[in-house]
């Protein structure tokens, strides 16, 4: 969108024997440091003509402006502006406080017309460095006329904000600490930065002192921004010359093999829906490096850094071959689905050119139906239905040969045959069933909060004629958590929209609160201050592992309320993962942190996780409440899971079948525990795994020597283990004992 706040400063303009108080500003750049030159004279904005403009010129005016340096553009690259043209022929050497120091062919005299106005880009002080693809790197800012680092104490997500928007990049997506892409060098000009978020500059932000710090080049902080690729010198924001940012400069992108798909992927990053590539620069040259080529999107990618080419600054082109796009925004808003039979199901219906039309069901499958219903956040789907199933819609068939990768968030995003181009009739309208058809609003946290349910496009509210714990405890499991407390009387604020159902009379065994005895889909005698409630308690959500080498390794995630998220890796250890290992059918578990297999993506769930080792579910640890974190993508826990082999025990030498030194056949041999660290828990874990209710632990070969190996040492078992193998020890047959350190029990029925 076009900058709509000017930067204006006052400076003197020199004509032959005149000297006049002026004005300068920036007009319709898309950021704060860009635009349009325009000058107050005789009581009217002006422009100035680009004939002799240059970079020296430009530094002038930026310098006056608060920036560091600037480049000239000329040819009303930011617009052709109206009123007089005050200045031309301007000539700065650079030495000058304000453009009206430098010579000029004199206020109002000039020979251009509009379509010559100048105009600069200034720079901010601040450049990103060394980062693997576009929008991303280190910080550098310049200082006494050196690039220098900002040092990450304290370095967070607002302060990496304020820098990605500085530069035009976007917000923020990640705050990276450790010299994530390389050390810098020279002088580290910032410390202890602490933005607001409502500052222009970082060097607007709280901070140490320039120059002030007590870090090393190994803490230089790093950011990476949402998107490191503008649109210049269209007639609006929605076209222009692609240029992208890398290594701390703005370069163009050629246009060899250039095409809507690769468009697409460039409208689409920058919030429209689709594009058309254009080429042979027809946004006029650019300037500066060549930093794309051979670029060859699938259409797929979030970002046209993700798409291949030719490698960054790796081109056979000239500026004349600068691509360019015109972006569209399609007429649609919504998605809905319509004329299911009970919640979170129905037809799939999107609004297109302000009309609900179809989706044909050539193609369709599961992967197509879950973006449907992520994107109406009814979690994931569990069918994925074809041949109108949910009865034949009426008006467009809108989208027909949907393909869908799985990561869109709109079905828009799918490759499809075209808006409005299709082979089908309505006898081939697809359909979905998603997951779950509820959702909690206003609560505290994600664990409470008013019942909203999904039904026939559109949410509505449930009365709390007769609701109750039974009713609570099925919404509550249907989102992943244990049980439930179902409260009324609208305790978390009155809903809007339908009251969709009324009397609800659950057994408790149903998986869905759609499937309980009620009055009917949209039948009551309700008003919203009666809106239905639940406060939920424990968990029994899904684990799964991601992107590890096999089954047994990988980034932790969690499915909760509808959606997948991560853990956050603070306090993270074994014993957190042993938990995460058990209740996905392994023995034992490591813990890894700082993203080790990989960052992942959406809302990141759990953060402080606290295990004592005996909980059946991650959800039940202690942690710091579900989304509640400190955290970013970069420090997704992970888990290295292990089977133990299978072991045998017995007892020998005691005075009854309860007691005696423990031996374990392990790998096909018999042999002893040693002594060190054995307790009553230890001892708890072979008497339980023996079919006995407790223990206590004896040692120094209490029931006399064993023979054979010593197989295992220093144990720990936590009361949540089930048998001797599965407790933490040293690896099989490494000890330091004799046998005289034989440990033993005594088993209490």
């Amino acid at each position: 969108m076009m900058f709509v706040g000017y930067l204006v400063v006052c400076f003197l303009a020199t004509a032959v024997n005149a000297q006049t108080t002026l004005e300068v500003r920036l007009v319709d750049g898309s950021v704060a440091n860009e635009g349009r030159v325009e000058v107050y004279y005789d009581g009217a904005w002006g422009t100035v003509c680009d004939d002799s403009w240059d970079d020296t010129d430009a530094g002038v005016v930026c310098r006056s402006l608060g920036f560091a340096s600037g480049t000239g553009v000329g040819n009303a690259e930011f617009g052709q502006g109206s009123g007089d043209i005050i200045l031309d022929d301007v000539s700065c050497t650079g030495t000058e406080t304000s453009l009206g120091d430098c010579d000029n062919a004199g206020l109002g005299v000039h020979n251009c017309g509009h379509s010559e106005d100048a105009g600069v880009r200034c720079s901010t002080g601040v450049r990103l460095f060394d980062g693997i693809t576009l929008g991303e790197g280190r910080v550098e800012v310049l200082y006494n006329g050196e690039w220098g680092t900002v040092c990450d104490d304290g370095w967070d997500l607002t302060d990496a904000n304020v820098v990605c928007e500085s530069l035009g990049l976007g917000a923020a997506t990640d705050a990276f600490q450790s010299a994530f892409f390389g050390q810098g060098t020279g002088t580290i000009v910032l410390d202890d930065v602490s933005c607001s978020g409502d500052e222009t500059s970082i060097f607007d932000c709280g901070n140490a002192g320039l120059g002030i710090h007590n870090c090393g080049h190994s803490e230089d902080a790093s950011v990476r921004c949402e998107n490191g690729v503008r649109l210049v010198a269209g007639s609006d924001a929605s076209e222009g010359r692609v240029e992208v940012y890398y290594n701390g400069a703005w370069g163009t992108v050629c246009d060899d093999s250039w095409d809507d798909t690769d468009a697409g992927v460039v409208c689409r990053s920058l919030g429209f829906d689709s594009g058309t590539g254009v080429g042979s620069a027809e946004f006029g040259q650019g300037s500066g490096d060549i930093l794309l080529d051979d670029v060859s999107c699938t259409g797929t990618e979030t970002s046209l850094g993700d798409c291949d080419n030719a490698g960054l600054g790796v081109h056979n082109c000239v500026h004349f071959e600068d691509a360019g796009v015109r972006c569209s925004q399609t007429n649609f808003d919504d998605v809905r689905l319509v004329d299911g039979i009970t919640l979170g199901e129905g037809r799939v219906e999107v609004l297109f050119d302000g009309e609900w039309g179809t989706v044909c069901d050539d193609g369709w499958d599961l992967t197509d139906a879950n973006v449907v219903c992520e994107s109406l956040g009814l979690g994931a789907a569990t069918d994925a239905i074809q041949s109108a199933f949910f009865g034949q819609g009426t008006g467009t068939i809108v989208l027909d040969d949907v393909s869908c990768s799985g990561d869109e968030t709109s079905i828009f995003d799918c490759g499809n045959a075209g808006l409005g181009i299709h082979n089908c009739g309505h006898s081939e309208d697809s359909s979905v069933v998603c997951e779950n058809g509820v959702r909690l609003v206003d609560g505290s946290d994600a664990s409470e909060g008013r019942v909203e349910v999904y039904y026939n496009g559109t949410w509505g509210t449930v009365c709390d004629d007769s609701w109750d714990d039974t009713d609570a405890g099925v919404v509550c499991r249907s989102l992943g958590f244990g049980s439930g407390t179902g409260v009324g009387r609208a305790e978390f604020g009155e809903g809007s929209g339908d009251i969709l159902l009324d009397d609800v009379s659950c057994t408790g065994t149903e998986p869905n609160l759609g499937d309980c005895d009620n009055a009917g889909f949209g039948v009551h005698n309700c008003g919203h201050f009666e809106d239905a409630g639940v406060r939920c308690s424990g968990t029994n959500f899904d684990v799964r592992l991601v992107d590890g080498s096999d089954a047994s390794e990988g980034r932790v995630e969690v499915y909760y309320n509808g959606a997948w998220g991560t853990v956050c890796d603070d306090s993270w250890d074994d014993t957190d993962a042993g938990v995460v290992c058990r209740s996905l059918g392994f023995d034992s578990g490591t813990g890894v942190g700082s993203a080790e297999f990989g960052e992942g993506s959406g809302d990141i769930l759990l953060d402080d996780v606290s295990c004592t080792g005996t909980e059946t579910s991650l959800g039940d640890c202690d942690n710091a409440g579900f989304g509640v974190h400190n955290c970013f993508h970069f420090e997704d826990a992970g888990v290295r899971c292990s089977q133990a082999v299978s072991a045998e025990l017995r007892l020998v030498d005691g005075t009854c079948n309860s007691e005696g030194r423990v031996e374990i056949l392990y790998d096909g041999v018999w042999g002893t525990i040693c002594d060190d660290f054995w307790d009553d828990t230890d001892a708890g874990v072979v008497c339980r795994s023996l079919g006995y209710s407790s223990g206590t632990a004896v040692g120094s070969a209490e029931f006399g020597q064993g023979s054979g190996p010593i197989i295992f040492d220093d144990v720990e078992c936590t009361a949540g283990d089930t048998a001797l193998e599965y407790c933490q020890s040293n690896a099989p047959f490494e000890n330091n004992c004799s046998h005289f350190e034989d440990a033993g029990v005594r088993c209490t029925e």
